[in-house]
Protein backbone atom coordinates (compact mmCIF):
# COMPACT_ATOMS: atom_id res chain seq x y z
CA UNK A 1 0.00 0.00 0.00
CA UNK A 2 1.91 3.21 -1.25
CA UNK A 3 1.34 6.33 1.12
CA UNK A 4 -1.09 8.98 -0.06
CA UNK A 5 1.76 11.36 -0.78
CA UNK A 6 5.15 10.18 -1.85
CA UNK A 7 7.59 13.34 -1.59
CA UNK A 8 11.18 10.89 -2.27
CA UNK A 9 12.42 11.13 -5.23
CA UNK A 10 12.28 7.91 -7.56
CA UNK A 11 9.79 6.13 -9.91
CA UNK A 12 7.00 6.14 -9.29
CA UNK A 13 5.34 3.71 -11.78
CA UNK A 14 6.54 1.81 -14.63
CA UNK A 15 7.64 4.55 -16.96
CA UNK A 16 7.55 7.69 -14.81
CA UNK A 17 9.88 9.13 -12.26
CA UNK A 18 9.47 11.96 -9.53
CA UNK A 19 12.37 14.08 -8.38
CA UNK A 20 12.68 16.70 -6.06
CA UNK A 21 15.12 19.54 -7.53
CA UNK A 22 15.56 20.80 -3.98
CA UNK A 23 14.89 24.17 -5.22
CA UNK A 24 16.09 26.81 -2.94
CA UNK A 25 18.83 24.41 -1.17
CA UNK A 26 15.82 22.95 0.46
CA UNK A 27 13.65 19.62 -0.02
CA UNK A 28 10.14 19.23 -0.37
CA UNK A 29 9.64 22.63 -2.42
CA UNK A 30 9.61 21.55 -6.00
CA UNK A 31 9.09 18.64 -8.05
CA UNK A 32 9.60 17.45 -11.73
CA UNK A 33 8.68 14.24 -13.29
CA UNK A 34 10.67 12.20 -15.94
CA UNK A 35 9.03 9.73 -18.64
CA UNK A 36 11.49 6.79 -19.10
CA UNK A 37 9.81 5.05 -22.70
CA UNK A 38 11.36 2.32 -24.91
CA UNK A 39 12.46 4.48 -27.52
CA UNK A 40 12.61 8.11 -25.69
CA UNK A 41 12.46 9.99 -22.48
CA UNK A 42 10.33 13.40 -21.55
CA UNK A 43 10.74 16.13 -18.83
CA UNK A 44 8.13 17.55 -16.95
CA UNK A 45 9.07 21.14 -16.13
CA UNK A 46 12.84 22.04 -15.86
CA UNK A 47 13.13 24.22 -12.72
CA UNK A 48 14.95 27.81 -12.64
CA UNK A 49 18.88 27.59 -14.16
CA UNK A 50 20.10 27.02 -10.49
CA UNK A 51 18.53 23.87 -10.64
CA UNK A 52 19.27 22.45 -14.36
CA UNK A 53 23.02 20.30 -13.17
CA UNK A 54 20.58 18.64 -10.53
CA UNK A 55 18.15 17.62 -13.36
CA UNK A 56 21.24 16.19 -16.03
CA UNK A 57 22.47 14.62 -12.17
CA UNK A 58 19.33 12.77 -11.71
CA UNK A 59 18.97 11.63 -15.50
CA UNK A 60 22.83 10.20 -15.13
CA UNK A 61 22.57 8.14 -11.95
CA UNK A 62 18.95 6.97 -13.18
CA UNK A 63 21.06 5.51 -16.87
CA UNK A 64 18.18 7.54 -19.13
CA UNK A 65 20.79 8.59 -21.79
CA UNK A 66 20.46 12.70 -22.56
CA UNK A 67 20.31 11.74 -26.09
CA UNK A 68 16.75 9.97 -25.17
CA UNK A 69 14.82 13.21 -24.47
CA UNK A 70 12.77 14.05 -27.50
CA UNK A 71 10.53 16.59 -25.33
CA UNK A 72 10.86 19.11 -22.37
CA UNK A 73 7.00 19.39 -21.54
CA UNK A 74 5.98 22.89 -19.62
CA UNK A 75 3.37 23.40 -17.06
CA UNK A 76 3.86 27.44 -17.67
CA UNK A 77 6.21 30.22 -17.85
CA UNK A 78 7.19 31.20 -14.36
CA UNK A 79 10.70 31.38 -13.29
CA UNK A 80 10.94 28.28 -10.61
CA UNK A 81 9.19 26.04 -13.02
CA UNK A 82 10.69 26.75 -16.71
CA UNK A 83 13.08 29.50 -15.94
CA UNK A 84 15.72 27.05 -16.85
CA UNK A 85 14.25 25.66 -20.15
CA UNK A 86 16.59 27.28 -22.14
CA UNK A 87 19.68 26.17 -19.72
CA UNK A 88 18.75 22.53 -20.25
CA UNK A 89 17.48 22.85 -24.06
CA UNK A 90 20.98 23.89 -24.66
CA UNK A 91 22.88 20.89 -22.29
CA UNK A 92 20.31 18.30 -24.19
CA UNK A 93 20.61 19.86 -27.47
CA UNK A 94 24.30 18.57 -27.09
CA UNK A 95 23.25 15.10 -27.58
CA UNK A 96 20.07 15.40 -29.28
CA UNK A 97 19.64 18.16 -31.94
CA UNK A 98 16.04 17.16 -32.29
CA UNK A 99 14.97 17.83 -28.44
CA UNK A 100 11.82 20.33 -28.92
CA UNK A 101 10.31 22.51 -25.86
CA UNK A 102 6.74 20.95 -26.20
CA UNK A 103 4.49 24.21 -25.29
CA UNK A 104 1.49 26.37 -26.07
CA UNK A 105 2.17 29.76 -27.97
CA UNK A 106 1.76 32.05 -24.56
CA UNK A 107 4.25 30.13 -22.60
CA UNK A 108 6.65 30.15 -25.78
CA UNK A 109 5.98 34.19 -25.87
CA UNK A 110 6.55 34.40 -21.60
CA UNK A 111 9.55 32.58 -21.95
CA UNK A 112 11.09 35.06 -24.23
CA UNK A 113 9.64 37.69 -22.89
CA UNK A 114 10.74 37.45 -19.03
CA UNK A 115 12.28 40.65 -17.71
CA UNK A 116 9.17 42.06 -16.25
CA UNK A 117 8.21 38.41 -14.42
CA UNK A 118 12.35 37.99 -12.97
CA UNK A 119 12.13 41.41 -11.92
CA UNK A 120 8.96 40.85 -10.13
CA UNK A 121 10.26 37.39 -8.37
CA UNK A 122 13.32 39.09 -7.35
CA UNK A 123 11.85 41.21 -5.33
CA UNK A 124 10.57 38.52 -3.12
CA UNK A 125 13.38 35.72 -3.75
CA UNK A 126 16.35 37.72 -4.42
CA UNK A 127 18.85 35.77 -6.02
CA UNK A 128 17.38 31.93 -5.63
CA UNK A 129 15.65 32.54 -9.03
CA UNK A 130 18.36 31.96 -11.12
CA UNK A 131 18.27 33.65 -14.76
CA UNK A 132 16.25 33.23 -17.76
CA UNK A 133 17.41 33.46 -21.93
CA UNK A 134 16.02 33.95 -24.99
CA UNK A 135 14.99 30.48 -26.63
CA UNK A 136 15.52 30.29 -30.50
CA UNK A 137 12.45 29.58 -32.34
CA UNK A 138 13.49 26.10 -33.56
CA UNK A 139 13.61 24.72 -30.07
CA UNK A 140 10.11 24.81 -29.91
CA UNK A 141 6.89 22.76 -31.15
CA UNK A 142 3.95 24.88 -30.37
CA UNK A 143 0.61 22.95 -29.14
CA UNK A 144 -2.95 23.74 -28.67
CA UNK A 145 -3.58 22.35 -24.97
CA UNK A 146 -6.92 20.38 -24.96
CA UNK A 147 -10.56 21.76 -23.34
CA UNK A 148 -11.91 17.78 -23.73
CA UNK A 149 -11.86 16.24 -20.27
CA UNK A 150 -13.16 13.03 -19.93
CA UNK A 151 -12.64 10.43 -18.18
CA UNK A 152 -13.05 7.73 -21.21
CA UNK A 153 -9.77 7.71 -22.72
CA UNK A 154 -11.14 7.05 -25.99
CA UNK A 155 -12.73 10.67 -25.86
CA UNK A 156 -9.30 12.40 -25.09
CA UNK A 157 -7.53 14.25 -27.40
CA UNK A 158 -4.08 12.52 -27.83
CA UNK A 159 -0.89 14.59 -28.77
CA UNK A 160 1.72 11.90 -28.25
CA UNK A 161 1.33 7.98 -27.75
CA UNK A 162 4.82 6.27 -26.22
CA UNK A 163 5.71 2.97 -25.58
CA UNK A 164 7.02 0.95 -22.69
CA UNK A 165 7.78 -2.46 -22.71
CA UNK A 166 5.64 -2.75 -25.94
CA UNK A 167 2.81 -1.51 -24.73
CA UNK A 168 1.19 1.85 -25.70
CA UNK A 169 1.21 4.75 -23.14
CA UNK A 170 -1.09 7.95 -25.03
CA UNK A 171 -0.76 11.58 -23.96
CA UNK A 172 -2.92 14.34 -23.65
CA UNK A 173 -2.04 18.25 -22.41
CA UNK A 174 -5.21 19.64 -21.16
CA UNK A 175 -5.30 23.52 -21.09
CA UNK A 176 -5.83 24.76 -17.24
CA UNK A 177 -5.52 28.60 -16.83
CA UNK A 178 -6.15 29.97 -13.37
CA UNK A 179 -2.85 30.34 -11.78
CA UNK A 180 -1.36 31.81 -15.11
CA UNK A 181 -3.57 31.73 -18.50
CA UNK A 182 -0.83 29.60 -19.99
CA UNK A 183 -0.87 26.83 -17.62
CA UNK A 184 -0.98 23.23 -19.16
CA UNK A 185 -1.31 19.77 -17.83
CA UNK A 186 0.00 16.34 -19.05
CA UNK A 187 -1.90 13.61 -18.20
CA UNK A 188 -0.77 9.84 -19.47
CA UNK A 189 -2.99 6.85 -20.58
CA UNK A 190 -2.44 3.65 -20.23
CA UNK A 191 -5.16 0.91 -21.20
CA UNK A 192 -8.47 2.24 -19.85
CA UNK A 193 -7.17 4.29 -17.23
CA UNK A 194 -5.69 8.04 -16.96
CA UNK A 195 -2.78 6.84 -14.80
CA UNK A 196 -0.88 10.17 -14.39
CA UNK A 197 -1.44 13.69 -14.59
CA UNK A 198 0.75 16.46 -14.04
CA UNK A 199 -1.26 19.26 -12.05
CA UNK A 200 1.49 22.04 -11.84
CA UNK A 201 -0.01 24.68 -10.18
CA UNK A 202 -3.25 24.28 -11.40
CA UNK A 203 -5.15 23.17 -8.09
CA UNK A 204 -2.97 24.37 -5.22
CA UNK A 205 0.64 23.57 -3.86
CA UNK A 206 0.82 21.14 -0.79
CA UNK A 207 3.29 21.60 1.40
CA UNK A 208 2.48 18.98 4.02
CA UNK A 209 3.50 15.49 3.45
CA UNK A 210 0.55 13.28 5.10
CA UNK A 211 -2.65 15.35 5.47
CA UNK A 212 -4.44 15.73 2.27
CA UNK A 213 -4.70 19.63 3.07
CA UNK A 214 -3.38 22.61 0.37
CA UNK A 215 -2.24 26.03 -0.10
CA UNK A 216 -3.28 28.98 -2.44
CA UNK A 217 -1.80 29.34 -6.40
CA UNK A 218 -3.02 32.76 -6.67
CA UNK A 219 0.42 34.24 -7.75
CA UNK A 220 0.25 37.72 -9.14
CA UNK A 221 0.47 38.89 -12.11
CA UNK A 222 -2.05 36.62 -14.17
CA UNK A 223 -3.76 34.89 -11.75
CA UNK A 224 -7.64 34.41 -12.46
CA UNK A 225 -9.87 32.73 -9.91
CA UNK A 226 -12.80 32.58 -11.73
CA UNK A 227 -10.57 30.08 -14.70
CA UNK A 228 -9.31 28.61 -11.54
CA UNK A 229 -12.31 27.78 -10.25
CA UNK A 230 -13.64 26.19 -13.69
CA UNK A 231 -10.64 24.06 -14.26
CA UNK A 232 -10.78 22.22 -11.04
CA UNK A 233 -14.33 21.78 -12.13
CA UNK A 234 -12.75 20.17 -15.04
CA UNK A 235 -9.98 18.30 -13.46
CA UNK A 236 -13.35 16.44 -11.21
CA UNK A 237 -14.61 15.27 -14.63
CA UNK A 238 -11.60 12.48 -14.45
CA UNK A 239 -9.75 10.09 -12.63
CA UNK A 240 -6.27 9.76 -12.46
CA UNK A 241 -4.36 7.33 -10.22
CA UNK A 242 -1.86 9.85 -9.77
CA UNK A 243 -1.44 13.39 -10.04
CA UNK A 244 1.72 15.05 -9.45
CA UNK A 245 2.30 18.18 -7.64
CA UNK A 246 5.16 21.18 -8.84
CA UNK A 247 4.86 22.10 -5.20
CA UNK A 248 5.10 19.30 -3.79
CA UNK A 249 5.12 15.81 -4.55
CA UNK A 250 3.12 13.11 -5.74
CA UNK A 251 -0.56 11.96 -4.71
CA UNK A 252 -1.36 8.37 -5.40
CA UNK A 253 -4.89 6.97 -5.45
CA UNK A 254 -8.15 8.38 -7.38
CA UNK A 255 -9.81 8.77 -4.24
CA UNK A 256 -7.27 10.69 -2.40
CA UNK A 257 -6.84 12.78 -5.77
CA UNK A 258 -10.87 13.74 -5.79
CA UNK A 259 -10.75 14.60 -2.14
CA UNK A 260 -7.53 16.54 -2.57
CA UNK A 261 -8.98 18.86 -5.72
CA UNK A 262 -12.17 19.27 -3.22
CA UNK A 263 -10.23 20.59 -0.34
CA UNK A 264 -8.46 22.69 -2.64
CA UNK A 265 -11.74 24.36 -4.14
CA UNK A 266 -13.35 24.59 -0.30
CA UNK A 267 -10.15 25.99 0.66
CA UNK A 268 -9.90 28.82 -2.25
CA UNK A 269 -13.38 29.73 -1.87
CA UNK A 270 -12.70 30.13 2.26
CA UNK A 271 -9.48 31.96 1.20
CA UNK A 272 -11.18 34.87 -0.81
CA UNK A 273 -13.70 35.02 1.76
CA UNK A 274 -10.93 35.79 4.73
CA UNK A 275 -9.41 38.05 2.06
CA UNK A 276 -12.42 40.26 1.53
CA UNK A 277 -13.21 40.43 5.13
CA UNK A 278 -10.03 41.41 6.62
CA UNK A 279 -9.38 44.14 3.65
CA UNK A 280 -12.72 45.91 4.80
CA UNK A 281 -11.09 45.79 8.44
CA UNK A 282 -8.34 47.51 6.77
CA UNK A 283 -7.14 48.07 3.47
CA UNK A 284 -3.22 47.19 3.81
CA UNK A 285 -1.33 44.57 2.56
CA UNK A 286 0.52 44.17 5.87
CA UNK A 287 -2.65 43.64 7.72
CA UNK A 288 -4.43 41.24 4.98
CA UNK A 289 -0.73 39.04 5.35
CA UNK A 290 -0.24 39.26 9.35
CA UNK A 291 -4.58 37.71 9.81
CA UNK A 292 -4.13 35.40 7.18
CA UNK A 293 -1.09 33.91 8.55
CA UNK A 294 -2.47 31.78 11.44
CA UNK A 295 -5.23 30.18 8.55
CA UNK A 296 -2.11 29.20 6.43
CA UNK A 297 0.73 28.22 8.98
CA UNK A 298 -1.25 24.79 10.16
CA UNK A 299 -1.24 23.79 6.56
CA UNK A 300 2.61 23.21 5.87
CA UNK A 301 4.74 20.74 8.02
CA UNK A 302 7.63 22.43 6.53
CA UNK A 303 9.41 24.94 9.22
CA UNK A 304 7.50 28.56 8.48
CA UNK A 305 8.90 30.10 11.40
CA UNK A 306 11.17 32.76 10.03
CA UNK A 307 11.40 31.40 6.60
CA UNK A 308 11.40 33.94 3.69
CA UNK A 309 10.47 31.30 0.89
CA UNK A 310 7.04 30.43 2.69
CA UNK A 311 6.86 34.13 3.86
CA UNK A 312 7.06 35.21 0.42
CA UNK A 313 4.99 32.29 -0.90
CA UNK A 314 2.12 34.23 1.61
CA UNK A 315 2.87 37.43 0.16
CA UNK A 316 2.30 36.70 -3.04
CA UNK A 317 -1.06 34.54 -2.70
CA UNK A 318 -2.23 37.18 -0.71
CA UNK A 319 -1.51 40.02 -3.11
CA UNK A 320 -2.73 37.94 -5.87
CA UNK A 321 -5.72 37.59 -5.04
CA UNK A 322 -6.15 40.91 -3.70
CA UNK A 323 -5.36 42.38 -7.39
CA UNK A 324 -7.80 39.83 -8.99
CA UNK A 325 -10.48 41.20 -6.63
CA UNK A 326 -9.73 44.69 -7.67
CA UNK A 327 -7.87 45.90 -4.45
CA UNK A 328 -4.51 46.32 -6.19
CA UNK A 329 -3.32 46.97 -9.33
CA UNK A 330 -0.50 45.40 -11.16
Amino acid sequence: MHDKITVKSGKINEYLHHVDLKAYGAPRMLSIYIGEFDDCSIILDSGSSNDIKKVIRYLKKNQIPLSSVKYLITSHHHFDHNGGAWKLYDELKKHNPDVKILTNQATKELLNDYEYHLSRAKRTYGNLIGIMKPIEEDAFKIIEPSTTFNNNPNLLDIIETFKVNGSEVKMTIFKTPGHTHDHQSPAFIKGDSIEFIFLGEAAGTIYHSSKLITMPTSMPVYFNYKDYMETLGNFKKIYPLKAGYSHFGLINGKDNVRELLLENESFMKEFRARIIEYYKEKPETKHVVEKIMPLLIPRSDLSTEDNPIFNGIALGIVYGMMMDLGYRKD
